[in-house]
């Protein structure tokens, strides 16, 4: 419809290990409305642990984490399901999870918060946009960062974690994965000896100038590449 207020992309991603295939597989939706919010819908799967993870995340016009909600299943059977809502710098969350039963959270920040991961590989595209890039020879720091688990995979919580990270810009590259050739910027995150995180090598990503839609990841940590496989715009 032309005149439809809402404009949405939707995709899917290849989770493909350097000696095993692919190993797992993530559906993405993403809206964007009259006001520039963006609303990211995904549906990840890892193979391996019978995970299943349903994501839904909205970010303002500028990127800030506005409300997400995240169900974990492992192994086939429910782990854990929260709600997340972003004042600010104090961050709340209401969950059940199958260890923990029912609690609310509550955490204040340093400052405001300055990104937000899920573990969607969609979501980890998103949060380069935190990057400043009037600035884009600098490492730049960010320390008000939240995430759902500090887990390689994600596969505990979902909960309030607060974390930290490095991120780098190294260029606009045009790559070419299954769904095409893209025009990207190519960030690296890192942790610099930083928290639990700290012994991990850097996360390489490649997502579109404007828009943060992951093109590829590439983390020596899991042996894996993360590749678009779909890309359907509306």
């Amino acid at each position: 419809m032309s005149n439809d207020p809402y404009r949405s992309v939707s995709g899917e991603v290849l989770y493909l290990h350097d000696d095993a295939g692919q190993v797992g597989h993530e559906n993405f939706v993403i809206t964007k409305d009259l006001n520039l919010n963006r609303t990211l819908r995904a549906i990840c799967r890892i193979y391996q642990e019978d995970l299943l993870r349903d994501v839904t995340y909205t970010v303002d016009q500028n990127w800030i984490p506005q409300d997400a909600f995240v169900r974990l299943s492992v192994d086939g059977v429910f782990k854990g399901s929260s709600w997340f809502k972003f004042f600010g710098d104090i961050v709340e969350c209401e969950n059940f999870t199958k260890e923990a039963g029912r609690a609310s959270q509550k955490q204040i920040l340093r400052g405001p918060i300055q990104s937000f991961g899920a573990h969607p590989v969609s979501n980890d595209a998103w949060g380069c946009a935190a990057f400043d890039m009037s600035r884009p020879s600098e490492k730049q720091y960010f320390d008000n960062v939240v995430t759902t688990s500090k887990t390689a995979h994600g596969n505990t919580g979902p909960s309030i974690m607060l974390t930290e990270k490095y991120i780098s810009f190294h260029g606009k590259e045009n790559i070419s994965v299954p769904a095409g050739n893209f025009d990207v910027n190519y960030y690296q995150i890192s942790w610099d000896g930083k928290e639990d995180m700290k012994n991990w090598p850097p996360i390489h990503i490649w997502a579109t100038h404007d828009d943060f839609i992951i093109v590829k990841i590439r983390w020596d940590h899991l042996k894996s590449d993360y590749v678009l496989n779909r890309l359907d715009l509306d």
